[in-house]
């Protein structure tokens, strides 16, 4: 029942069939059953009148005239009416025409014409807003009690016994109007926020889908940089030595071209456990402290740096998360060493705190040329490190100053919180 002077239409809801779009359908279902029942109630009296032996010809063919009359109305006005947004002056003419005719059905002496108030009190509701629909029942059912006292005569008698049934009308009408009403107007506004939620969640789902992308994206580039960079970074360097002893030190370029296929190798697993997002290739074959040795043994042959390894082996399990964490740091941190310190010696330290709080620490150290903390602190590399550590609940330090080497520390509570 539309009271309040909107239709439902599909264009409310969702793409996908939502609560407003269903409220729409069922109001469409209502609607034709709404047409059935009153053009049947119209068919019975249109019968009941022509095969009444009560009624002379004349009263006969009026009132059969006025049913035809209430049809032809409905059909032209009243039908197209229901559940749409423009009614204003259509919707009185509809109930002005049909209340006549009942008054006049009445004042015919067809009494059986009293079952058509079960369609034609609730249209007044249907076509009205809900201000306009109270004061049209009292003021249609009212005329009703006119006709009634002047059928029977403008007697105290005859007010006294058509008041009460008229005041009980209007009263049951009243209540039972603004309850239904009451009733769609809350079935529409729990359409609408259902629909509303429907919407909220599929923007949440493809704002968690668009943030989910963005933070895989985020950590494909960190891997990238971590290790497919650093792997040719590398290799890189072994060309460039090579290229320094090739006519000099046969010895010394078959070792460097060793360790350059190894490390194109390394850097080939990698992109394939990248790819598979499989753990590193590191940690897939050994614990965290045999990582740990290996990287840091390799870039001692590569760069030829003096490199210090300080690795507890007797640390707990950690989440194969962290380990990779920690990995990745120090494997970063030796690239900014090797590409920025200028370093002679460097220390690589993995240590673990044991106890309730305990913790896990890489460090790497070196006595290079340091920098002034604030003036490369948003490089990529440290962003992505920081980024690293923080998701896993650790803590990133860096130490540094101009000529006086710089410490990364990264450490990770053994346990969560």
């Amino acid at each position: 029942m539309a009271a309040q002077g909107r239709r439902l239409t599909p264009g409310d809801a969702d793409p996908v069939r939502g609560s407003v779009a269903e409220l729409d359908a069922f109001w469409q279902r209502t609607t034709v059953a709404w047409h059935t029942v009153y053009l049947g109630l119209l068919g019975l009296l249109a019968l009941i009148i022509g095969s009444s032996a009560d009624l002379s010809s004349s009263d006969r063919l009026t009132g059969l005239l006025t049913v035809t009359t209430m049809v032809v109305v409905y059909l032209l006005i009243g039908r197209r009416l229901l559940g749409a947004e423009e009614r204003s002056w259509q919707a009185a003419l509809q109930l002005v025409i049909s209340w006549s005719c009942l008054y006049l059905l009445i004042g015919l002496g067809i009494f059986d014409a009293y079952f058509l108030l079960f369609g034609l009190i609730p249209h007044i509701w249907v076509l009205l807003s809900t201000r306009w629909a109270v004061g049209a029942t009292f003021v249609l059912l009212s005329g009703l009690a006119v006709v009634e006292v002047g059928r029977d005569g403008w007697t105290t008698d005859a007010i006294r016994d058509v008041a009460p049934q008229i005041a009980l009308q209007i009263g049951l009408s009243l209540l039972m109007g603004l309850f239904i009403t009451h009733v769609f107007i809350q079935a529409e506004k729990r359409a609408t926020l259902i629909d509303e939620l429907e919407r909220t969640r599929t923007e949440l789902a493809q704002l968690e889908h668009s943030r989910g992308v963005l933070a895989e994206r985020e950590r494909l580039s960190h891997e990238i940089h971590d290790t497919l960079a650093q792997g040719f970074t590398s290799i890189l360097t072994l060309a460039q030595a090579i290229e320094v002893a090739l006519d000099r030190d046969a010895g010394a370029v078959r070792h460097r071209l060793a360790l350059l296929e190894q490390t194109a190798r390394d850097n080939l697993a990698e992109a394939r456990a990248l790819v598979s997002s499989l753990a590193p290739v590191s940690l897939q074959d050994a614990s965290l402290p045999e990582a740990i040795e290996r990287i840091a043994g390799r870039f001692a042959d590569e760069t030829g740096l003096e490199v210090d390894l300080q690795v507890d082996g007797s640390g707990p399990p950690l989440p194969a998360n962290v380990e990779v964490v920690l990995l990745r740091t120090a494997q970063e941190a030796l690239t900014n060493v090797r590409k920025h310190a200028g370093a002679r010696r460097v220390i690589v330290a993995l240590r673990f705190r044991p106890g309730p709080s305990g913790a896990a620490t890489v460090a790497v150290v070196d006595d290079g040329r340091g920098f002034r903390p604030g003036a490369a602190q948003d490089g990529y590399g440290l962003r992505g490190m920081r980024a690293r550590v923080e998701q896993v609940g650790g803590r990133l330090d860096i130490v540094s100053a101009p000529a006086a080497g710089t410490t990364v520390r990264a450490t990770v509570g053994l346990v969560p919180g």
